[in-house]
């Protein structure tokens, strides 16, 4: 086994150097595929009443510049005018990489990479460079003389930079612990610099370009959260998207709120009060048992049994982490300062009552994420905070392949922050305290509380009688199928057979026209409609 594994690994590492030489020589299997797909599009550029839409592709994220590349072919097929602004390298830093891989930056081989594959496209493009560049840019030696803590109320033209790049300076670090972070602000001075440079080419681009829509991914990370503020401040409309959580599907969405927040709020209100037809029924009962078994394509890792425990003596409560700098958990507190201290004060609680039981579930992805192994592990931060834990309290490590679903099965009460757990735990009838903003918060299923006494309040209620803090699991079952299937739009066109790697599943232009696919209608028609994208 261990054998097959090696071999597996290899393999891997073969075909990703085989593709790397493919970039390097412009002959990258979804370029040849891309030029033999821009001799077939002979697009009007600009047609009368049809918008300018600017595409932001700064890293050689090359699933992403293909998802953004087939999509400016298919507006283009619609009439749009298309550009594309490219970083075009010279960074002293950016989030293309982390702290594990730099700096300094991959400017050469990102930029060797983004600009050709939209060439071969046939897609016009322009280096922010181009409107202005870092030559003769004073170093901004004032941050040199501020303390990490002041860095995120910098601020420069009238640009609240340093909250902007205070998620993507995360990112970077692998790490949320401004503090305690050696690099913290090395790191977070170089991001700010930065920033300034970006924020004024970005504004002479947004000058020149004067486009009617920015199309950009996620919303937070640095170029893009910076292309957001100067959009909306002018007016423009931003359009963000994200991967979504079913396999093979994107998330968009209009307006400030970022996409990697996953706000479904407009499609909610339509469908809070429709009941599930039992075709949906249906679909989410299958779907879901793919996820708890992992037999599915957005969760594929194996599972053993969990340790359960079905002592009759107390409460069994469970709490699901997250990875404390992910976009999904950044920005998001709202009892607690931040997520450590809503673990201290589960736990304190917890050691007052010693006959109900808490398991800790350290989120897996501080681990299984390839190139991104988190720098700040929940389970180092609480052997540092506590030597001996109580005896109540039990820690499943990141690396354990324990099913968290038989955790959820054997909770009185589920404790989550932001992780997508919580929504499961409802669909299984089990009581759910959210203290922090996930996307489901306040739609009707789950306990939202606002204070840290609000939360010990809720938590000492479940703990004496959980079923009166059960979940209306038929208003969470309609919010998981609107979640789940309703708002991601299917995009078979791109996919990615490994990570770091796209093929363009695309064979002529006659698949990206009006009326050949439903899904990349539905993107098209709500990009250049100003409509949001969710079904109706």
């Amino acid at each position: 086994m261990l054998g097959q594994v090696r071999g597996l690994r290899y393999a891997v590492v073969a075909r990703k150097a085989a593709a790397q030489l493919g970039r390097e020589l412009h002959l990258a299997a979804e370029e040849r595929e891309a030029r033999r797909l821009r001799s077939e599009v002979n697009p009007s550029d600009g047609a009368a009443g049809q918008p300018h839409v600017v595409f932001l592709a700064p890293r050689s994220w090359a699933h992403h510049v293909q998802v953004e590349a087939v999509l400016a072919q298919a507006l283009r097929l619609r009439g749009a005018r298309v550009t594309f602004l490219t970083c075009g390298g010279g960074r002293e830093i950016c989030d293309r990489i982390n702290v594990t891989e730099g700096p300094p930056t991959p400017c050469r081989t990102c930029r060797g990479y983004v600009e050709p594959a939209l060439g071969a496209h046939g897609l016009h493009h322009r280096a922010l460079g181009s409107f202005g560049g870092p030559a003769g840019e004073p170093r901004w030696p004032l941050l040199d003389t501020l303390s990490i803590s002041d860095l995120v109320d910098v601020e420069a033209d009238g640009l609240p930079l340093g909250s902007l790049v205070d998620l993507p300076a995360a990112w970077f670090l692998l790490s949320s612990d401004v503090a305690a972070d050696p690099l913290s602000g090395q790191i977070r001075r170089s991001f700010l610099r930065e920033a300034r440079v970006v924020a004024r080419q970005l504004d002479g681009a947004l000058t020149q370009l004067r486009p009617d829509i920015v199309v950009l991914l996620n919303g937070t990370l640095f170029f893009e959260a910076i292309a957001l503020y100067l959009a909306l401040e002018r007016g423009i409309d931003v359009v963000s998207y994200e991967i979504g959580h079913r396999a093979g599907s994107l998330f968009f969405r209009r307006g400030p709120v970022p996409a990697c927040r996953y706000d479904i709020g407009e499609l909610w209100d339509r469908v809070r009060n429709r009941p599930l037809t039992t075709a949906q029924e249906g679909e989410l009962d299958r779907y879901l048992e793919e996820r708890r078994t992992g037999r599915s394509a957005d969760t594929p890792w194996g599972f053993r049994a969990a340790p359960v425990t079905d002592d009759a003596g107390g409460r069994s409560v469970v709490l699901f982490t997250n990875v404390t700098w992910d976009t999904a958990a950044i920005g998001q507190d709202v009892a607690f300062g931040d997520i450590r201290v809503w673990m201290d004060a589960t736990i304190g609680l917890m050691a007052e009552h010693p006959s109900d039981r808490l398991t800790v579930r350290i989120h897996p992805a501080e681990v299984s994420h390839s190139g991104h192994r988190t720098r700040e592990p929940f389970s180092r931060y609480l052997d540092r905070r506590y030597p001996t834990l109580p005896d109540n309290v039990t820690v499943i490590e990141a690396d354990d392949p324990a099913s968290s679903y038989d955790l959820m099965r054997s909770a009185d009460v589920g404790l989550v922050y932001t992780s997508t757990s919580g929504l499961e735990l409802a669909l299984m009838g089990v009581p759910v305290i959210v203290p922090a903003a996930p996307h489901y918060r306040g739609k009707g299923f789950t306990v939202d509380v606002s204070t840290a006494s609000e939360y010990r309040a809720a938590l000492e209620r479940a703990l004496e009688d959980p079923g009166t803090l059960r979940p209306d699991v038929e208003l969470a079952r309609r919010y998981a199928h609107a979640f789940f299937f309703s708002a991601p739009i299917p995009f078979p066109q791109v996919t990615e057979p490994l990570p770091g790697l796209a093929r363009l599943a695309v064979r002529h232009a006659d698949e990206l026209r009006p009326g050949a696919s439903a899904s990349l209608d539905r993107i098209c028609d709500s990009l250049l409609a100003g409509t949001d994208f969710f079904e109706q």
